[in-house]
């Protein structure tokens, strides 16, 4: 048996010019959790541009918000206003949860893109931790900078809510005949006490449950349309492409299916979130829109740069325990590891670098197997 064994281990491939230990041995123990280089992880991510980024939003957050007043600028109401004047209800999504819940989402889509479905990707986990913790800081950077965004908005607008009137109590007297010729207050005095709940209804526009829902369900589908589409020119199910009959299609089919109804489910919890603060009396529906609509715009922002820079990101050596920067963009994707996957394989089955694989390779059918692991 360990002459057999020695054997395959002599037919397996070595990485060009190094030793002649076969790599599937070399690297077969650099999966576990204790051979993480937490110091390289986050040497490796982009701190600049996210730190840069944030402190560049705090500036009108600081000015509208913070600033002089600190209260949402007063708008001139009508006190016979239907629109602001329903009842109070409790919330039926805490605020905690309609970040969280996505939160949770888009971590789970990350790591079983990068350690499931693209592992072949990664010579270790190292360099596996490394690109999920990319995409994953990036997503928060991009929910910190939606928050500031609209919050300064709330106090720069300051549109009062469905329910402002039964927050602001106003006192009674002239205010209650309901004339048209008195038009817009300005002078309407709440006999509410509670500043901060008051000021809370001038705070409609834009929601802030839509916002934050909104940033990381379309950061979850940015970043996993990228990974499954467009990481490669094959996309992820093409591994099944060897199967010509019609459970091969069927099941290659079903992958794009369960795909995009992943997608689908993230969408439609945004949305029913964003529904349920104009059920609940908190929104309009122009405010949930807006809301839904700044959260994906950032979102999409940040997944599209957070694609293209990954190709910037070290790529950690094991053998060497260092840096080994990957350089690529030449393939207009953002990650061009497999490519120089199969220029490996090429060279490991006799052809030129740069020519096509005797056979369809390993790193080319991103199957379980990859002859040369890549970062």
């Amino acid at each position: 048996m360990n002459r057999i064994k020695d054997e395959e281990s002599k037919n397996l491939p070595t990485f060009p010019g190094s030793s002649s230990v076969p790599v599937s041995v070399k690297h077969s123990k650099s999966w576990r959790i204790w051979h993480i280089n937490l110091k390289f992880v986050l040497a490796s991510q982009q701190w600049a541009t996210i730190i840069l980024t944030i402190l560049v939003c705090c500036v009108p957050v600081a000015i509208l918000h913070w600033g002089s007043g600190k209260h949402p600028r007063v708008r001139d109401i009508f006190l016979y206003d239907a629109t602001i004047s329903y009842p109070e209800h409790e919330n039926s999504v805490p605020a905690w949860a309609a970040w969280a819940i996505p939160l949770i989402l888009l971590i789970l889509t990350v790591l079983v893109g990068e350690f499931v479905l693209y592992r072949p990707l990664h010579a270790n986990i190292t360099n596996a931790v490394t690109t999920s913790l990319h995409f994953i800081i990036d997503s928060l950077a991009a929910f910190i900078v939606a928050i500031l965004v609209y919050v300064a908005t709330k106090s720069a607008v300051g549109y009062p809510r469905p329910d402002y009137l039964a927050r602001c109590k106003p006192a009674g007297g002239e205010n209650y005949q309901f004339h048209t010729q008195y038009g817009t207050m300005s002078g309407v005095e709440c006999t509410e006490t509670n500043i901060a709940l008051v000021d809370d209804g001038r705070s409609s526009f834009p929601s802030g449950h839509a916002c934050m829902s909104a940033v990381f369900v379309w950061y979850t589908a940015g970043y996993f349309l990228w990974a499954i589409y467009f990481r490669h020119r094959q996309s992820v199910f093409g591994r099944f492409v060897e199967r010509t009959n019609w459970l091969g299609f069927f099941i290659k089919d079903l992958g794009h299916a369960l795909a995009l109804y992943w997608i689908l489910l993230n969408v439609g919890l945004s949305w029913a979130i964003a529904g349920s603060r104009v059920v609940n009396n908190k929104h309009h529906p122009a405010d949930v829109v807006g809301g839904f609509f700044l959260g994906a715009s950032v979102a999409l922002i940040f997944v599209i740069r957070a694609t293209a820079c990954l190709k910037f990101i070290p790529v950690y050596n094991i053998e060497t325990d260092g840096a080994e920067h990957l350089r690529g963009g030449e393939h207009g994707v953002g990650d061009n590891r497999l490519e120089m996957a199969e220029l490996g394989d090429a060279s490991l089955n006799g052809a030129p670098p740069g020519s096509s694989p005797r056979r369809l390779g390993t790193a080319q059918s991103l199957g379980a197997h990859h002859s040369i692991p890549l970062n």
